[in-house]
């Protein structure tokens, strides 16, 4: 009377052992389970940051060799289609050239004659000096045109230059061919040597037909000399064989306009 009655073991536990003679979990197996599940997991997420550190160095390296290939390959369409005021080169023999203006002519009070003034520059890193022997000239659409440029080595020693042009309106570009020209070939000169380069051209008569050209009477030709092995300088086009519609000496003679 007065005392508790005693605590009997529950079913499932007595003498310090589960029933079935196990013994209950310790501290230790559980931190060890957690251990390894953190190492696991540690380990999926060094997997996924080296995989994607892969993925950001390949796009990086993508993007890098774009940059470099993105201006080359531009030059290269420009001069391929005219794009940009870039100047073409004649790919159609005599024959091809009469023959479509045979099929299409255009009518001789369209053919008005065409002033072309020119344009020089020197990139930097190249000690040349570069002035076209005449202002202008006047050229009348499908007879070829002469004009000269005078390029003088300023430095102590021999240096290689290449040259690239455009044509301004750009929309001209299109219909200014070139027959003979010192453009994308390399031209060395000695210490102090003064030398004079031709450009022979003529341009489409068709562009008297293109409406964004209507009143258009002046173009302008611009040369720039790089030094050889410039990564600015864009590569030369490889068109075929440049062949004049018209080879007329009343067209060289109209290269005579001093400069001034």
């Amino acid at each position: 009377r007065g005392r508790a009655p005693p605590v009997a073991p529950s079913r499932g536990f007595a003498g310090g052992k589960l029933a079935g003679g196990g013994r209950p979990p310790t501290t230790t197996a559980a931190q060890g389970g957690a251990a390894r599940r953190l190492r696991e997991d540690l380990a999926a997420q060094r997997e996924n940051s080296a995989r994607m550190f892969g993925y950001l160095a390949a796009v990086v390296l993508g993007m890098t060799g774009l940059t470099y290939a993105s201006v080359p390959l531009y030059r290269l369409f420009c001069q391929a289609t005219g794009y940009g005021g870039t100047v073409q080169t004649s790919r159609d023999t005599i024959e091809q050239v009469i023959a479509a203006y045979d099929r299409d002519p255009v009518p001789a009070e369209q053919l008005r004659p065409i002033r072309v003034s020119f344009n020089t520059d020197v990139a930097s890193g190249l000690e040349w000096s570069f002035r076209p022997a005449q202002r202008e000239v006047v050229a009348t659409p499908g007879e070829s045109t002469l004009a000269f440029f005078t390029v003088k080595n300023h430095s102590d020693r021999p240096l290689t230059g290449v040259s690239a042009y455009n044509v301004a309106p750009q929309k001209a570009g299109a219909y200014f061919h070139k027959i003979q020209c010192f453009c994308f070939e390399e031209q060395m000169l000695q210490p102090g040597e003064e030398v004079d380069m031709p450009v022979f051209f003529y341009i489409d008569p068709a562009l008297a037909t293109d409406r964004r050209l209507r009143g258009v009477s002046t173009l302008t030709l611009s040369y720039t000399f790089f030094k050889s092995g410039d990564a600015r300088m864009p590569a030369a086009p490889d068109l075929g064989p440049a062949v004049a519609p018209n080879t007329g000496g009343a067209a060289l003679a109209a290269a005579s306009t001093p400069a001034r």
